[in-house]
């Protein structure tokens, strides 16, 4: 049996808030309106690297802090110093692995994702531990599974203390420069009530203009604050503004005044192509590509790897290619929804017959409710439909993999690419028509809970293929491990480099108390066990059936191995909760 941690511990040397230290602090003007450490409560006085002087998109300049060593480090390495090897981590939201050419996709639409490929390894069998964004993107941060770090689905907030357990706070205590870039999402945007945290939208009002971190062990942060909804909140998102909602990419938007700031936000709807907001949620995007989000984040991460010292660590965290499907030009011209067929699957009449019955409820979606936009339902959709939105999510990946090719350009061009791990993966992936179903859900198919994994830098082989199981739960102690960091006991995922892994657990409890499902994957098996309704069961063998079209639970020549795999499941999960967090809204 895997022994799991009961709690986090932490393996700091650092003062931290409420300990004696030299170390003042940058006052937080949120500390009023709720817990303030997310925001800005950590010592100005960062490891031995020199400040990097980055300005806000168009928002004027960031401040500077001062440069002084700690106290003490958390490790101590050779020549006091870490290896030369520096960590960039790049993600997108909602990707689906088999939409990228070296997952087998025929549409080109990733070349700079297949380069990568070809200079590193790619993990072909990758998992996410939970198939939404805040637990999955906590489980990249923290490197312990939803049921250890506590954020169990969307609405939850990353609690304070997980600034202890940040990959990013660890490495920056070893001296390495940390930023992040883009859609952090670990905290929710619309709060049933005022969180005091950064990325909900009505508290970024808060933040100082020139606020450039830190957060969640972060030293430098430039941040879009979610998606466009219109459909929820009025004619426009307020994440993006006006300023002093919306953060960074807000202030960029708005960078040349109040009158062009609310004509890009123009732009970004529906109408200004010539559309409505409907249950599609696609269009193409009037906003000129020099502005839209994918851009800025590229641009920015660029100037920033220009500048930083060595070592450094980068998250640069992509919202595309996640609905609304809404690329701007050229990219929403990329592909033709007549041309996109081969790539649609083909409904298998019958399929969801053998299947607990939330797959074909989810299916048909939940049009006409508030929660539309969550789920309209592909078995709703017309061939038309389906064409449009496929197109223009293609469309989007293919807008993403061009901003990685310039990262991955700019980190070459510096001279660093060979002393850099360069990683590329998702939070989790996207049905797309698979089983009927559409963007996110309950449900773990391969489609949804299997993302790209693909790793270039020292320790990865080029060109290389690895086909055993793997989780984005690997992701932190990889890192720590290519920089000499040793590891926190608590973490419970293990390096890339340290071996193959015999299965993976993937977590859901999208309800409080409901739809609590706990999914073990090996190589040949799926199986997934309802906490609550045992006869919702799935088992799927697949090496013969990759496509999960046959649910096995109830076969009784499948009987022995769904017992053992049962028991293996049981020994695997965490049957208590490391923490119990409060739900601040219901979707994130």
């Amino acid at each position: 049996m895997r022994a799991r941690a009961r709690s986090l511990r932490t393996n700091v040397a650092w003062s931290m808030p409420g300990t004696t230290t030299s170390s003042t602090y940058v006052p937080c003007p949120v500390s009023s309106r709720g817990s303030s450490r997310l925001f800005t409560d950590w010592p100005t006085k960062r490891p031995a690297v020199a400040a990097v002087p980055t300005a806000v998109g168009g928002g004027g300049a960031c401040r500077r802090r001062p440069v002084e060593p700690p106290a003490a480090l958390a490790v101590v390495l050779t020549d006091g110093k870490l290896p030369a090897v520096n960590v960039l981590l790049v993600t997108a939201d909602q990707h689906k692995a088999t939409t990228v050419g070296a997952y087998g996709d025929p549409l080109g639409a990733t070349p700079n994702l297949d380069r990568l490929a070809a200079q590193g390894t790619t993990f072909t069998r990758c998992r996410t531990q939970n198939p939404f964004c805040q637990p999955a993107r906590a489980t990249i941060l923290t490197g312990v599974h939803p049921s250890t770090h506590g954020i169990l689905r969307n609405g939850i907030d990353l609690p304070d203390e997980a600034v202890d357990e940040s990959v990013a706070t660890h490495l920056a205590r070893a001296g390495a420069a940390t930023a992040f870039f883009g859609h952090a999402h670990f905290a929710s945007r619309t709060p049933d009530f005022p969180t005091g945290r950064v990325e909900s939208i009505a508290d970024s009002a808060a933040v100082p203009p020139d606020w450039c971190g830190p957060y969640v062990g972060f030293w430098h942060v430039e941040l879009s604050i979610g998606l466009d909804f219109p459909g929820k909140e009025g004619k426009w998102s307020w994440a993006f503004g006006p300023p002093p909602f919306g953060l960074h990419y807000a202030r960029h938007l708005f960078r040349d005044g109040h009158d062009r700031g609310v004509e890009r936000l123009r732009l970004m709807q529906p109408e200004a192509a010539g559309r409505t907001w409907d249950h599609t949620q696609t269009w193409k995007s009037a906003l000129p590509e020099e502005d839209h989000v994918t851009t800025w984040i590229a641009d920015r991460t660029i100037e920033w790897l220009r500048n930083v010292p060595e070592p450094f660590f980068a998250w640069v965290s992509f919202t595309a290619p996640h609905h609304p499907f809404d690329p701007p030009h050229p990219w929403c011209d990329r592909y033709d929804p007549a041309g996109v067929g081969d790539v649609i699957p083909k409904e298998q009449p019958g399929e969801l017959e053998a299947k607990p019955a939330m797959h074909r409820s989810w299916s048909e979606g939940l049009r006409g409710t508030p929660y539309e936009w969550a789920n309209p339902g592909w078995a709703t959709l017309t061939d038309e439909e389906r064409r449009t939105m496929v197109a223009a999510y293609y469309g989007m990946v293919a807008q993403v993999d061009h901003a990685v090719g310039r990262i991955v350009d700019a980190l070459d061009q510096r001279g660093a690419g060979d002393r850099t791990l360069v990683a590329y993966t998702a939070d989790h992936g996207e049905y797309l028509g698979d089983h009927q179903l559409l963007f996110k859900g309950p449900i773990h198919y391969e489609s949804l809970v299997r993302v790209p994994l693909v790793v270039r830098g020292p320790g990865f082989k080029p060109g290389a293929r690895v086909d055993e199981p793997a989780g984005t739960i690997d992701l932190a102690p990889t890192f720590l491990h290519a920089t000499g960091v040793p590891a926190p006991d608590a973490l419970e995922g293990t390096s890339l480099t340290a071996g193959t892994r015999e299965h993976v657990l993937t977590e859901t409890e999208m309800l409080p108390n409901a739809l609590r499902l706990r999914t073990l994957t090996t190589k040949q098996w799926r199986i997934t066990r309802d906490l609550d309704v045992d006869d919702n069961g799935e088992l799927y063998d697949l090496s013969e059936d990759p496509g999960e079209l046959v649910n096995r639970w109830s076969d009784p020549g499948c009987a022995a191995v769904r017992s053992d795999l049962v028991a293996t499941l049981h020994d695997v999960m965490r049957h208590d909760l490391g923490r119990e967090l409060p739900q601040v809204c219901q979707a994130g």
